[in-house]
């Protein structure tokens, strides 16, 4: 994979992170690449951190066709790959030794009484939906041309990429991050048959009876008045994540959550 224009975002906060970038930059140096800021020019975007800060590289792309590889350097990192050896990393990406894992994304838009749509914002795990104050909310809830009525604490709305993160820590479903589906996930619901489900119609509306905060992927908090609705659904176009050639999300899964030490 030729490539010659090479971005990087940091976390700040990972120790010696300065000198972890210094040496990337080398190594990309070496490959023939070139380090630039993240513009429309960039090929590749190669964060440095955990899964938080691809989180942030997916909302600082200029545009979708420029893919991202994580290398980690957090704690958990399902978006990333662990590189005990960074440089052999780079030489398999640029030596077509990885692939693109293509993800859907959400975009969310709140509906105004009068049918103005105003954007809110792009996800790549969730959008959860939550109650300013201890007060319960009762929901509206829009799947295809069904409406439920609920009350619950709150509401996640999240990708099959998010299902291993805030979806999951609320009881939701475990999901092939490729797989084109959303994940509804209630918090503390006030029934005893409701159940976190898998849709595949694409377009979810929900519409809260109390103000509520709409918080995008951990990293953005915005007001959604009562009575109005929030329209949540896929992009149009993927998120492409760089993955090993051979990469196995359901070993991934057994290794990150310590599922595969035996039944004694």
């Amino acid at each position: 994979m030729k490539m010659s224009n090479i971005s990087i975002i940091e976390n700040p906060k990972v120790p010696d992170i300065s000198g972890i970038r210094n040496n990337l930059e080398k190594i990309v140096q070496k490959m023939g690449a070139k380090i630039v800021p993240c513009c429309k020019n960039t090929e590749i975007l190669i964060s440095l951190g955990g899964d938080g800060t691809v989180l942030k590289g997916f909302r600082m792309l200029p545009s979708f066709d420029i893919p991202l590889l994580g290398l980690n350097f957090g704690k958990f990192g399902f978006l990333t790959i662990d590189c005990k050896d960074m440089e052999k990393v780079v030489q398999d990406v640029f030596s077509g030794n990885f692939r693109v894992s293509p993800r859907i994304y959400l975009e969310g838009h709140i509906v105004s009484p009068s049918n103005k749509a105003t954007f809110v914002g792009r996800a790549l795990n969730e959008m959860v939906i939550f109650r300013k104050d201890i007060r319960m909310v009762e929901f509206e809830l829009t799947l295809g041309s069904t409406v439920f009525y609920f009350k619950a604490d709150g509401m996640i709305v999240s990708t099959p990429t998010g299902s291993t993160a805030h979806a999951f820590s609320a009881g939701g479903p475990i999901v092939f991050p490729e797989v084109r589906s959303l994940i509804i996930v209630a918090f503390a619901p006030f029934t005893a048959t409701w159940r976190n489900c898998i849709y595949e119609g694409g377009r979810v509306l929900l519409k809260p009876s109390r103000d509520c905060d709409i918080i995008i992927d951990g990293q953005e908090k915005i007001n959604l008045p009562k009575e109005q609705l929030l329209e949540i659904q896929p992009g149009q176009e993927s998120f492409k994540l760089m993955v090993p050639e051979n990469w196995d999300f359901w070993n991934t899964l057994k290794e990150k959550f310590s599922w595969g030490k035996g039944l004694v």
